[in-house]
């Protein structure tokens, strides 16, 4: 462990056995995501290098980042999964990003 993670990890044991921490009601959204960078900051842990470790699904399109990405449910025929399934293996790709493309393509072509 480097000498920065060591201060890192200290300065958050240091937090969690001192701070007072006293029962709220559940955050969620932006509010939840504004209370924990404060969390993480206070306790002097490097909010944005976090964040670029972290990563997480890339927001799809434009908007906001940190929103989510709209969702679309469907339910398919077994011989549609079938053949997802066969072309995300020929072509190594998640089977969201195969039902974009197709959809994408079907949309543009019916405009």
């Amino acid at each position: 462990m480097t000498d920065k993670h060591q201060q890192t990890e200290d300065s958050l044991v240091e937090w969690a056995e001192n701070a007072e921490l006293k029962p709220r009601r559940a955050r969620q959204g932006k509010d939840a995501a504004a209370a924990g960078r404060a969390l993480l900051e206070a306790a002097g842990v490097d909010v944005e290098q976090v964040e670029r470790n972290v990563g997480g699904r890339p927001r799809l399109g434009e908007g906001q980042k940190g929103t989510r990405s709209p969702r679309l449910n469907v339910a398919i025929s077994e011989n549609l999964d079938l053949l997802l399934d066969a072309l995300e293996k020929e072509r190594g790709v998640s089977r969201s990003s195969l039902v974009r493309e197709a959809l994408d393509h079907y949309l543009r072509d019916a405009g």
